[in-house]
């Protein structure tokens, strides 16, 4: 068989790092040292022929057995090569479903593959940061204006402190329980403290009002996480921490909002002109998963 499974172990990441330097599609959530702190090393990876094309398996474990799951932080692997081979793509993606209990896993925007779910992202190209406040709706150029009130009582910072984890676990949106907040708060400053994560924390009176995290990949960066005080002292302010974070760095790397399936939020994104992108998913119910587990055990085909 062409594509072999190899176990974390057993990979030659001299080989990996070389076909993910010299690959077509965006390799950003697949380097080493990126997956290797959001997975804990907990990863495998599927191999065609000699390293031509490789895709990462982040692995947990449930019930004694492995299941595929994207790691927190992490939107998209899939399959890295020279080209976006349809067919090519196809063969990983049956291979994943035939030999793995897959839950959730997410291809990138640049593979193709037949008869497949997707999601939604957005994204701001790389560009001079004048030519992206150009497409900025009319209202988005008018709430990123610091004027009146906010011109004298805004401060910026870029480092994380212990007053910090009190704010994210107070106001952090979308994560079920405190005790996930607070796996998702480790993870950041893990890899903040790697120089994997840029911090953008917005005061207002010397009050934190907005965070946001973002991955610094090799051609974007990513709104890992953004949090929010609720209620904000100004509605003016998530927009105006998004906008400080392009001004330093749009003219270097592309801006990824890793998407929304939330209206208000998708909203948002595109008033800063991102443009919206596709990526194919192979997504499991619990249900699915239980049933496959089961098939293992019973050795049903």
């Amino acid at each position: 068989m062409m594509i072999k499974r190899i176990k974390y172990q057993d990979i030659n990441f001299q080989k990996y790092d070389n076909c993910i330097k010299t690959a077509f599609q965006n390799t950003d959530y697949a380097q080493k040292s990126f997956l290797d702190i959001v997975t804990e090393k907990s990863w495998e990876l599927l191999v065609y022929k000699d390293y031509e094309a490789v895709m990462p398996i982040p692995i947990v474990m449930k019930f004694g057995f492995k299941i595929v799951l994207m790691p927190k932080l992490c939107q998209q692997l899939g399959v890295f090569s020279k080209q976006n081979d349809e067919t090519l793509n196809d063969l990983f993606y049956n291979y994943l479903t035939k030999h793995f209990i897959v839950l959730f896993y997410a291809f990138n925007g640049d593979n193709t593959i037949s008869n497949i779910g997707l999601k939604k992202s957005y994204i701001i190209p790389q560009n001079e940061y004048s030519e992206v406040k150009k497409n900025y709706s009319i209202h988005r150029r008018r709430n990123v204006r610091i004027i009146g009130d906010l011109e004298n009582n805004l401060n910026f910072r870029k480092d994380l402190k212990t007053k910090d984890k009190e704010f994210f676990l107070e106001n952090v949106k979308g994560i079920k329980n405190k005790n996930d907040a607070k796996i998702y708060f480790d993870l950041m400053y893990n890899l903040w403290q790697h120089k994997l994560i840029d911090i953008e924390i917005l005061e207002y009176k010397n009050k934190t009002e907005s965070m946001a995290a973002l991955y610094k990949g090799v051609k974007n960066s990513y709104l890992s996480l953004f949090i929010n005080k609720n209620p904000l002292s100004n509605t003016n302010i998530p927009s105006i921490v998004i906008d400080h974070h392009l001004q330093h760095t749009i003219v270097n790397y592309g801006f990824d909002f890793m998407g929304s399936d939330v209206e208000s939020v998708a909203k948002f994104n595109e008033r800063f002109g991102a443009i919206a992108y596709k990526y194919p998913i192979v997504s499991r119910s619990k249900k699915e998963v239980l049933i496959q587990i089961l098939k293992k055990i019973f050795l049903i085909e």
